[in-house]
């Protein structure tokens, strides 16, 4: 087990890190999904009793990631916020774009991203589908026959897996053909579990990565 994994997707060498996220070194491309930035407030807001430091709890480590990638730039595939815009989101989300200053920020965006304000943020709003190089980044999985000669990277599905001898399930990476799904990022998200006879996935357990290749 590592905390990070070298593979090629599409033909294009990337690497996978256990803090649910995925480096594109050939462009110096940190990509991430399901933020889903003030979800605690808003619950909060409607009288659900939920912990609070989600937010901050998930930008730091976003914080952690850009450091520690020297990423150029940050791109967020799908549901950046989780509903309404709030004052304390964004001013929290505007001190980590000033820490990392020369990071250029990207969304493609989410079905959760309706309220969202790309100037308000300071981020760059992609379209819902995005070519780049072997890639396509999407917020919504595709089905395999609409993939194309592109590798879909995309959102949306929060996979998780359970692992043999440890309690809960773990974010995870799905990989199937030609279409790789990232787990949410935020910490503070429900998961679709990944079916036990999927082939090929990769947790994120306890700052590691768990790999399955059958």
């Amino acid at each position: 087990m590592a905390a990070a994994l070298e593979l090629l997707l599409g033909g294009e060498p990337v690497r996978v890190l256990a803090d649910r996220a995925l480096f594109w070194p050939a462009r110096r491309r940190l990509l991430v999904a399901d933020l889903h930035l003030g979800k605690g407030n808003i619950l909060r807001a409607a009288g659900i009793a939920v912990p609070s430091g989600g937010t901050v709890l998930d930008l730091s480590r976003l914080d952690a990631l850009l450091a520690d990638t020297g990423a150029a730039e940050l791109w967020v595939l799908g549901d950046f916020l989780h509903g309404a815009r709030h004052a304390d989101v964004e001013r929290a989300w505007r001190s980590l774009l000033e820490r990392h200053s020369r990071v250029t920020v990207a969304v493609v965006a989410g079905n959760h991203d309706r309220a969202m304000n790309a100037d308000a943020l300071g981020v760059e709003l992609l379209p819902a589908d995005v070519r780049d190089g072997p890639f396509r980044f999407r917020h919504l999985p595709l089905a395999a026959q609409f993939a194309g000669d592109a590798h879909v990277l995309c959102g949306h599905l929060h996979p998780v897996v359970g692992l043999p001898g440890l309690p809960g399930r773990y974010p995870a990476f799905r990989l199937d053909a030609g279409q790789t799904v990232l787990p949410a990022f935020s910490v503070f998200t429900g998961g679709m579990r990944i079916d036990a006879d999927d082939p090929r996935w990769i947790a994120c357990a306890r700052g590691e990565l768990v790999a399955n290749w059958r």
